[in-house]
């Protein structure tokens, strides 16, 4: 009995070992990746785990191939899915979210009136690999080998809520919740390091703001809201328009 048992044994052993060698010799690949795959794929016995333990997914890091920013398209997808959002919810989506404020603008994509607050959406078109740094200091991006640094999103969101903070003070509603949400929109992006800085991928910002947090019902009246910051709205113009008025003049 315990012979045949060794025997058993013995016969399985070669069986997993003579697979993923037969697979070998047809791929072209080393049996050890037949076996647990490449970094970050799957191979018989599922995805391999990079350096820091976290198993790989394709949307961790940036696609292959030369990596650029986020373009007009990837920006207009964000435009849209924050529109769907806003009108399957019933807030108030202002476009652009451009406040004017002593001598000063506040320049964001969007601002969101829910019914407990104001959210303010600030984009982001950087590609490649993104780290953010501790505080308010430069973030780095590193894009087809070359490596450079940025303003902090973090430092300019607070910048950005502070001046909204001060519209809304103007206009009698100072105590309105506001929150800036900093995304990225490049599709590619690989972002590290940015847990808790309230700034997130397209994919996750939109994930948040469904979140049980902005589904709240202070009773903020959001149409009325609206009408009192339609007057301080600025609308950036275009080159193209500056172009057209100084013809016309």
């Amino acid at each position: 009995m315990e012979q045949s048992t060794i025997i058993l044994y013995a016969m399985i052993v070669l069986v997993l070992i003579g697979i993923p060698v037969i697979l070998a010799k047809k791929s072209g690949k080393s049996p050890m990746e037949m076996l647990f795959g490449k970094r970050g794929s799957k191979g018989l016995f599922g995805a391999r785990k990079n350096e820091s333990g976290d198993t790989a997914s394709p949307d961790s890091k940036p696609q292959a191939g030369k990596q650029t920013n986020s373009n007009r398209n990837d920006f207009m997808d964000l435009i849209s899915r924050l529109a769907t959002y806003a009108r399957r919810n019933h807030f108030r989506l202002i476009i652009p979210g451009t406040l004017s404020c002593d001598g000063k603008i506040a320049v964001l994509t969007a601002l969101i009136l829910t019914r407990s607050g104001v959210v303010g959406v600030n984009c982001f078109g950087f590609g490649g690999r993104v780290v953010a740094a501790e505080g308010e200091e430069d973030w780095t991006q590193v894009m087809n080998g070359k490596e450079s640094t940025f303003p902090s999103p973090v430092k300019k969101n607070r910048e950005q809520e502070k001046l909204v903070r001060q519209v809304l003070s103007e206009v009698g509603w100072a105590d309105t919740d506001v929150e800036i949400v900093g995304v990225f929109t490049s599709p590619s992006l690989w972002l590290s390091n940015a847990t808790g800085t309230n700034c997130y991928k397209k994919d996750d910002a939109m994930k948040y703001l469904k979140s049980d947090r902005f589904m709240g019902d202070n009773g903020l009246d959001s149409k009325a809201l609206d009408e009192v910051l339609q007057p301080r709205i600025v609308r950036v113009k275009g080159k193209k328009e500056e172009n057209q008025e100084e013809g016309e003049a």
